[in-house]
C-alpha cells in the first residue's frame, strides 16, 4: 500500500508518525511545499536512534529507510492508492489540493480530508468518482486519543469505507462513522460541552477558574476551559453554522459571541493564550457554583442521548465509547446518570431551557435514556 499525505504542520506530522511506526510494508509520499529536506533528515534521525537502541533490526532500518519521500511535486503522489489532505482550515485551499490531486492519481485512489470543521460536500465539489472520497478526521495530539472519525458522504462506497476502517484498525486506532449532518460529531459534541461551560460562567456570575475548581472530578486531563485553551479562541469561536445540527445551533452561537468578545478585548486567537488572558481579567466571584458539575453532565448526556436517537451509523456502546474518550471523561457516562439520577437531571435541564431559551436542554424521555443507561 503506498500513502500519500498532503500537509505536514503537526497535524500531518502525527498522522504519517503513526502509520510510518505501524505500517511495516507501506510506502509513504509526503508532499512538502516549504521543508522536504529537513523533514526527511529528522525521519532518518529517529530511524537511526531505533536502530541504536535496538527498537528495530538492521534489516527494518533498511526496510524503512526506503519506504518514504518528502516531496514538493504533487506528480509524486500518482501511485498512491489513498491520500490524507492535512493542510490548514481553508476551504479554497482544500478544493484546490483535490482538485489538483485528482489530475494525478488513479480513479480508484481514496482522497480523504482531515478537516475538523469545514463542509466535505463542499470540499469535494468538484470531484469525479465520489465513492472514494470522505473525511478521515484524526484528533491532536493523534497518538493519545482513542478514535478516528469516517466521515462519509452518500455517495462513499462501502468497499471504500471498509479499506479507511481497516487502515485506521492497522493504526491502532477505533474507526467510527458519521454521515451528513453529524460530520465531525465529535467535534461537535466537543464544542458544545465548551459552549455550555462558558454558558455557565456568564450565567452564574462566577469566574472560569472556579468551575475549573467544580468540573475537576469529571475531567482528570482536561476539563472544558483547558480545552478550548489547547485549541484557541481562533479555531473555537468560528462560524458556528460549520456544524450543522440544527438543536445545537443557539448555544453554539452564544459561545462564538463570547469568544469573538474575547478576541476584541485582547486575547490570542492562537493556541495556549486563554487562560492567561482570562486569568488576568476576572477574580474569583464566592459564589456557589457546586451544581456546575451536575449541570454539565447533564448538558453532555442529554446532547448524546439525542445523537443516539437521530444517527444510526454506529452501535450504541462504540459511540457511547467514542464520545467519553474525546470529552476525556473520568467516567463512563451511564455512571454520571446513576450518580445524579435522572430527576436532577431533568430538572436542570428544564431549568437550563427555561433560562436560556436554547433547543440544546431539550431532553427526551426518561425510557429513551434508560435505553442506553440504566444497564
Amino acid at each position: 500500500m503506498k500513502i500519500g499525505l498532503i500537509g505536514y504542520g503537526k497535524m500531518g506530522r502525527d498522522i504519517f508518525s503513526l502509520f510510518f511506526d505501524k505500517l511495516s510494508d507501506a510506502e509513504f509520499v509526503v508532499l512538502d511545499t516549504f521543508g522536504k529536506e529537513e523533514n526527511t533528515a529528522s525521519v532518518v534521525k529517529n530511524l537511526d536512534k531505533s536502530l541504536r537502541r535496538k527498537k528495530i533490526s538492521p534489516e527494518q532500518y533498511e526496510k524503512k529507510m526506503h519506504s518514504f519521500i518528502f516531496t514538493d511535486e504533487i506528480n509524486d503522489m500518482s501511485g498512491c492508492d489513498i491520500v490524507i489532505e492535512a493542510i490548514f482550515e481553508d476551504i479554497r485551499a482544500k478544493k484546490s489540493v483535490f482538485s489538483d490531486l485528482a489530475k494525478t492519481v488513479s480513479s480508484k485512489c481514496l482522497l480523504l480530508t482531515n478537516t475538523s470543521s469545514l463542509s466535505i460536500p463542499e470540499i469535494f465539489s468538484d470531484i469525479t468518482n465520489k465513492e472514494r472520497c470522505f473525511g478521515l478526521h484524526f484528533f491532536y495530539p493523534v497518538k493519545l486519543t482513542g478514535f478516528v472519525e469516517l466521515n462519509i458522504l452518500p455517495e462513499t462506497s462501502a468497499e471504500n469505507i471498509a479499506i479507511a476502517e481497516q487502515l485506521v484498525v492497522y493504526g491502532g486506532k477505533k474507526p467510527i462513522i458519521f454521515s451528513n449532518e453529524y460530520h465531525i460529531y465529535l467535534n461537535q459534541i466537543l464544542s458544545c460541552m465548551v459552549a455550555h461551560a462558558i454558558y455557565l460562567r456568564e450565567s452564574l456570575g462566577v469566574s472560569a477558574e472556579e468551575l475549573q475548581h467544580e468540573f475537576a472530578e469529571l475531567f482528570p486531563v482536561a476539563d472544558p476551559f483547558e480545552i478550548l485553551n489547547s485549541v484557541g479562541l481562533g479555531l473555537m469561536g468560528g462560524d458556528p453554522d460549520s456544524f450543522r445540527i440544527e438543536r445545537n445551533k443557539q448555544l453554539l452561537s452564544y459561545s462564538c459571541k463570547q469568544m469573538n468578545k474575547w478576541l476584541g478585548e485582547g486575547c490570542p486567537k492562537e493556541p495556549l493564550g486563554f487562560i492567561d488572558f482570562i486569568r488576568q481579567h476576572e477574580t474569583a466571584s464566592g459564589k456557589d457554583c457546586s451544581s456546575a458539575k451536575l449541570s454539565i453532565a447533564a448538558l453532555i448526556l442529554n446532547e448524546l442521548v439525542n445523537a443516539l436517537e437521530d444517527s444510526h451509523e454506529n452501535k450504541p456502546e462504540v459511540f457511547i465509547e467514542a464520545v467519553q474518550d474525546t470529552l476525556g471523561l473520568a467516567e463512563v457516562p451511564a455512571y454520571y446518570y446513576r450518580q445524579f439520577g435522572p430527576d436532577a437531571i431533568f430538572a436542570e435541564l428544564e431549568r437550563l431551557s427555561s433560562t436560556s431559551g436554547f433547543t440544546s436542554y431539550s431532553h427526551a424521555s426518561k425510557e429513551i435514556w434508560d435505553k442506553y443507561f440504566a444497564n
